[in-house]
C-alpha cells in the first residue's frame, strides 16, 4: 500500500465514479481500476460494491475512507513542514546562555524580534555554564551559546564572536569602608573578603575574576563561593564580602548594597556568542548576526 493508491482510492470513494475520478486524477481508467483492484487484494476484501450503472462503497470502504483522508491529509502537511523547514520557516533553535546574560537588555528584546518574524522557529533556551555551552555546540545539542570565556583554549570547532565588554563593577555592603570610594582599584582587592561563583557553576566568571587579581599581582581572597550569579550580591547584603560583578548586574537592587567602578587592568568582562563553525544553518547565522548587532547598537 502506497499513497498513490490512497489517493486512487479517495478519488473514486468520493466521486463514486471510475470515470469521474480517472478524470479527476488525470490518467486513464485502466490504470485506476487496477490499482484500486490491488489494494483490495493486499487488504483481503473489497471497498466497493459494483453495478454496470453505480459504484458505492462496501461498509469496509466507509471505514477505510476515514483513515486513508486521514493519512493523505497528515501526509501533506509532513510535506508542507518540510519545505518550510528547508526554506528555513520551520524549525527549532536550541540556545544556551550564561546566568549574567539574563541581565542584558539587548537579549530579551532581540529574542522577542526574532520570535515574531519567525514565528515558525521554536526557539529553546537552556540556562547553562560557559564550559557547558562550549561543549554542546561542538557536539551539536546546542545551535547557539551566549557566554562568558572559560579559561582554556578553545578548538577550531566552534566559532566565537564578542557580543560586548561590559565593565565591571564591585559589589559592596554600605557598612564596608570601600564604599567610600568613588572607585575602587583592583589592587584594594587584596586581602578583602570575596565572594565568587565556584568553577563548576559559573565558571566564566570564576576564571575571569581570579584572572582579574593574578594580573594584579595576588591570589583573590575567596570567602565563599556559590552556584548561581544571583546569589553574590543578596550575599554582599548580608555583610559576608565584596563581589566582582558584570555590570548589568546592578539591576539587582538590595538594601545595604552598593556598587563601586572597579578600575585596573582587565576590568571589563566580555560576552561571547558561540556557535559550531560547521553549522550552515542560516537562522542560526541570522540570529547570531541579531545579537551582535543589538549588543552593538
Amino acid at each position: 500500500m502506497d499513497l498513490r493508491q490512497l489517493r486512487y482510492f479517495v478519488a473514486v470513494a468520493e466521486e463514486l465514479s471510475f470515470r469521474r475520478a480517472a478524470d479527476r486524477l488525470h490518467i486513464s481508467q485502466p490504470p485506476l481500476s487496477r490499482q484500486i483492484k490491488v489494494l483490495e487484494e493486499d487488504l483481503g476484501g473489497a471497498l466497493f460494491e459494483r453495478t454496470q450503472q453505480k459504484v458505492f462503497l462496501a461498509p469496509a470502504g466507509r471505514v477505510f475512507l476515514t483513515h486513508a483522508q486521514h493519512v493523505l491529509a497528515e501526509a501533506a502537511k509532513a510535506k508542507v513542514a518540510a519545505k518550510r523547514a528547508i526554506g528555513g520557516e520551520e524549525g527549532e533553535l536550541r540556545i544556551g546562555f550564561t546566568q549574567s546574560a539574563e541581565f542584558l537588555p539587548f537579549l530579551p528584546k532581540t529574542i522577542h524580534h526574532f520570535r515574531r518574524d519567525y514565528p515558525g522557529i521554536a526557539l529553546v533556551l537552556k540556562e547553562m555554564t560557559s564550559a557547558a555551552q562550549v561543549e554542546s555546540v561542538e557536539e551539536h545539542r546546542i545551535d547557539l551559546g551566549i557566554m562568558r570565556k572559560p579559561r582554556g583554549r578553545l578548538t577550531s570547532a566552534v566559532r566565537l564572536s564578542r557580543l560586548s565588554a561590559d565593565p565591571v563593577l564591585l559589589a559592596v555592603p554600605e557598612s564596608d569602608s570601600l564604599s567610600r570610594k568613588k572607585a575602587v582599584q583592583v589592587s584594594e582587592l587584596k586581602g578583602v573578603r570575596l565572594i565568587c561563583t565556584a568553577a563548576y557553576g559559573g565558571a566564566g566568571l570564576h576564571g575571569f575574576v581570579h584572572e582579574l587579581c593574578w594580573t594584579a599581582g595576588f591570589a583573590p581572597n575567596i570567602v565563599q563561593e556559590v552556584q548561581e550569579v544571583s546569589t553574590l550580591v543578596p550575599l554582599v547584603a548580608s555583610g559576608l564580602g565584596v563581589a566582582v560583578i558584570p555590570a548589568p548586574m546592578q539591576c539587582i537592587k538590595l538594601p545595604g548594597v552598593c556598587f563601586r567602578e572597579l578600575v585596573g587592568r582587565g576590568t571589563r568582562a566580555n560576552l561571547f556568542v558561540i556557535s559550531n563553525a560547521k553549522d550552515k544553518n542560516r537562522l542560526t547565522a541570522e540570529l547570531r548576526q541579531r545579537l551582535i548587532a543589538a549588543a552593538a547598537s
